[in-house]
């Protein structure tokens, strides 16, 4: 309370530009932190519509190296991509097709853009909320709204500790408006987010959970991890353009894994590996990281 007695007084000795500076910081901070949330969402392990990309071993060079994102569904082995800057669409062989590779794109850079992110959001709201509580109160509207922003900003971080910040916010704030504004907007709208709040608080403690990495997700079953290395398998394939062989090499087993988030894999495998082999190591690595991470949570 003491360090937010001088903030405030600091607040309240410079001019009015400096609330409306906050507010601006904080929008754009908002911004950036759902930008951030946006591109890990865009960024999965197998092709889907939205997926980046880059192009590869064309016969026309002007596009090799050309990035962009996925359109739809391949068809006749070939895929619509809406190209990056340029207005036009391209139909591209799988083959031709490798994901964006730059550094800052893997998941585990992305996710921590993320957090970063939500963070810088979450300081400024707790700064704000201090100084409104100097300068209004704590049984104010102005501050029980506060409450509820630094809430929700909490809430969107997906982090337990956070999420449980949340939900204390909420109820502060849903305790006044029910006590004093019953009739608020905002009344009903802290209560539907306290409650999704709590069911997340949940989901973190559900055994086999990989936490909030990247977003909270429900433990996969073994049926549905080896959908999700069939397809996987069959995407290398056609970027080795080796359908006909119907395998694949060690390698290329290692960088699909390493997309897919499995950075440890290092189990001895044959020269080629068929479809039954490699959904199967997979599943078994994916087991692998589910038990590691409910030992060790994020």
């Amino acid at each position: 309370m003491q360090e937010a007695q001088v903030i405030g007084k600091r607040a309240q000795s410079e001019n009015n530009t400096s609330s409306l500076h906050l507010h601006q910081q904080i929008c754009a901070s908002t911004k950036d932190t759902m930008d951030a949330r946006r591109e890990l969402d865009d960024h999965t392990s197998t092709l889907h519509i939205g997926s980046k990309i880059r192009l590869h071993g064309l016969l026309n060079q002007t596009l090799n190296g050309k990035k962009g994102i996925v359109l739809g569904t391949a068809s006749n082995n070939r895929i619509g991509i809406q190209l990056q800057g340029e207005k036009r669409q391209v139909s591209i062989r799988i083959f031709n097709i490798r994901y964006w590779e730059d550094p800052e794109q893997n998941c585990q850079t992305l996710y921590d853009k993320v957090v970063a992110k939500a963070q810088e959001e979450i300081e400024l709201l707790r700064l704000k909320l201090q100084i409104l509580i100097i300068k209004s109160g704590n049984k104010h509207i102005i501050t029980a709204r506060a409450r509820y922003n630094l809430g929700r900003a909490l809430w969107l971080s997906n982090k337990p500790l956070e999420t449980t910040q949340a939900v204390g916010e909420f109820d502060t704030a849903i305790l006044f408006m029910t006590q004093r504004e019953p009739n608020h907007h905002s009344l009903s709208d802290a209560e539907k987010v306290r409650d999704m709040a709590l069911d997340v608080i949940a989901n973190f403690e559900t055994p086999g959970t990989l936490s909030a990495w990247p977003y909270w997700k429900p433990p996969t079953a073994r049926w549905e991890d080896k959908l999700d290395m069939t397809q996987l398998f069959r995407e290398l394939l056609a970027m080795k353009d080796r359908e006909k062989e119907l395998a694949i090499t060690a390698n290329t087993m290692l960088h699909g894994l390493h997309r897919h988030g499995i950075h440890d894999f290092c189990s001895p495998t044959p020269q080629l590996i068929d479809q039954t082999t490699f959904t199967e190591m997979a599943c078994d690595e994916l087991e692998k990281v589910e038990k590691k991470s409910t030992n060790h949570r994020l």
